[in-house]
C-alpha cells in the first residue's frame, strides 16, 4: 500500500471538508452570487454554520475521522464496536468540532451512548429509524485504508463504526459504499472498479443489516449509485456537474442523495480538483460530499494532486486536532501492519 495513497485519502477528505465548509448548506444560487466565477479556493465562509471560522477549518466530517484514527492507533490497528464507542465519546468531548459542527441526529445518539442506552434489540430499534443520513459515511475513510484491499472487512468495520449512532440499513449501506470505494482506491485500479466496490459495499451491508432486523425505509443505494454514475458520464464542465448534483441527484444529508452524488462525480471526471470543486459549488451538504469525494479521489491519485499550500493551511487552521501528527502516525501504523509487524 503506497504511503502517497494513504496521505491522499486523508488529506483529500480534509481538503474537501474544509473547502466545502465555506458553502455548507447554502443553495447553488447563493454560492453563485457570492462567487461569480465559482468557489475555487479558500474564501471567507458564507455558510450560517461556519461563518466567521478560519479558512481551512474542518468540520464534523474530518474531525470525527481524526478521533477515530487516534483510537485505532491506540489499539494498534484493531477496530470493533467498543472502539467505535470510545472514539465517538472522545469526539463528543470536543466543544468546538463536535459542539459547533455535529448534526442533530449524531448529538441525540451520543446522548444515548453516554447514558448506556444503545438499543441492541432490533425489535425496538426506533432510535435509529430517522438516521438514514451520512453521519457514518462522512468519517469512514480511515477504515477503508485499514481494511487493506478486503471489501468484506471494510463492510464489517463500517457496521461497527455505525453501531453507536447510525445503526440501520440505509446509513450503513451509504457508509459501506464509501468505505469499500476508499478500500479499492488504495490499489492500482480504475474508476469503474472503484464504483463497483461502492456498489458491492452498499448491497452487502444492506443485506446484512436487513437480516439482523435493522432495515429501514428508503431506496436501495446500489440503484441510485448506478444511475448517478451513468448520468455523470454525460457531464463535461463544472456547470454540468453542479447541475447534476443539485437538480437531479440531490445534495441533502440522507444517504440516497449524498452518496450517489459522490459516485456521479467520480464517473464525470478523472480530475481530483474538478470533482471536489463540483461538490462545493453544488449547494446542500457540500462539506460532506466534497470530503467523501476528496477521500476517494485522493486515494486514487495519491497526495500529489492536493496542493501543498492547502495542506499547510489545513494543518495551521486545525492545530488543536494535530492533523499532521495524526495522519503521519496512521500512515506509520498502516505500514507496520503491511510489513507484518502487528496482528
Amino acid at each position: 500500500m503506497k504511503r502517497s495513497k494513504v496521505f491522499g485519502t486523508l488529506y483529500g477528505a480534509a481538503y474537501g471538508d474544509s473547502l466545502g465548509a465555506i458553502s455548507e448548506f447554502c443553495t447553488k444560487q447563493q454560492i453563485a452570487e457570492a462567487f461569480p466565477d465559482g468557489l475555487l479556493t479558500y474564501q471567507p465562509s458564507i455558510s450560517f454554520i461556519t461563518r466567521g471560522t478560519t479558512p481551512g477549518i474542518v468540520t464534523d466530517d474530518f474531525s470525527s475521522s481524526c478521533y477515530l484514527m487516534r483510537k485505532i492507533i491506540k489499539y494498534e490497528g484493531h477496530f470493533n464496536k467498543d472502539i467505535a464507542i470510545e472514539a465517538i465519546l472522545d469526539w463528543a468531548a470536543d466543544d468546538f468540532y463536535f459542539g459547533k459542527f455535529s448534526g442533530a441526529n449524531t448529538k441525540e445518539a451520543v446522548l444515548r451512548v453516554k447514558h448506556n442506552e444503545i438499543d441492541q434489540n432490533p425489535g425496538k430499534q426506533r432510535n435509529f429509524m430517522r438516521q438514514n443520513t451520512n453521519g457514518g459515511a462522512m468519517k469512514v475513510a480511515p477504515l477503508g485504508i485499514l481494511a487493506r484491499n478486503d471489501w468484506d472487512l471494510a463492510i464489517k468495520y463500517t457496521i461497527d463504526l455505525c453501531y453507536p449512532t447510525h445503526y440501520n440499513s440505509a446509513a450503513v449501506s451509504g457508509a459501506a459504499a464509501i468505505c469499500c470505494a476508499v478500500c479499492e482506491a488504495q490499489n492500482e485500479t480504475n474508476i469503474e472498479r472503484i464504483i463497483d466496490a461502492g456498489i458491492y459495499g452498499a448491497v452487502k451491508s444492506r443485506e446484512l443489516m436487513d437480516s439482523m432486523g435493522y432495515g429501514t425505509y428508503g431506496p436501495y443505494l446500489d440503484y441510485r449509485i448506478r444511475q448517478a454514475a451513468e448520468l455523470g458520464k454525460q457531464c463535461h464542465t463544472l456547470a454540468d456537474r453542479t447541475a447534476l448534483l443539485n437538480d437531479i441527484i440531490g445534495t441533502g444529508i440522507v444517504t440516497h442523495e449524498s452518496i450517489p452524488a459522490v459516485f456521479g462525480l467520480l464517473s464525470s471526471t478523472n480530475d481530483f480538483q474538478q470533482a471536489v470543486l463540483a461538490a462545493v459549488n453544488a449547494g446542500g451538504d457540500t462539506d460532506t460530499i466534497a470530503s467523501m469525494t476528496g477521500a476517494i479521489m485522493g486515494a486514487y491519485h495519491g497526495a500529489e494532486v492536493i496542493p501543498q499550500a492547502d495542506i499547510r493551511l489545513i494543518n495551521e487552521a486545525n492545530q488543536s486536532l494535530a492533523i499532521e501528527e495524526v495522519i503521519d502516525a496512521y500512515a506509520n501504523l498502516i505500514e507496520t501492519i503491511e510489513r507484518g509487524g502487528m496482528k
